[in-house]
């Protein structure tokens, strides 16, 4: 289903990560997974990410409200979803398994 308003482009202009501060070679801006997530799940909905990256998904999970699954195959992109999700939360990660 769709959430989002009814006059919506079909693109979307959203401001392009600096290079620089790149943690992953493919790092989308956090602003383009949180309008795709606002528009396709309500708060408290669960949302899936199978390829983890830099945690960008995580991190628009945190703003808009729905609670983020992530899954990453190279451990140290795991690392890094890990931190910068407990430097945006104040929040420790758990392990379970």
């Amino acid at each position: 289903r769709f959430f989002g308003p009814a006059n919506i482009p079909d693109t979307w202009s959203v401001k392009k990560v600096n290079p620089q501060s790149m943690v992953h070679l493919t790092e989308k801006p956090v602003e383009l997974a949180a309008r795709a997530i606002e528009y396709s799940s309500k708060p408290d909905e669960n949302v899936l990410d199978l390829f983890g990256g830099s945690g960008s998904t995580m991190m628009a999970c945190e703003q808009k409200g729905r609670r983020g699954f992530s899954m990453e195959l190279d451990p140290h992109y795991c690392d890094v979803i890990v931190k910068r999700w407990e430097e945006a939360t104040g929040r420790k990660a758990e392990l379970e398994a």
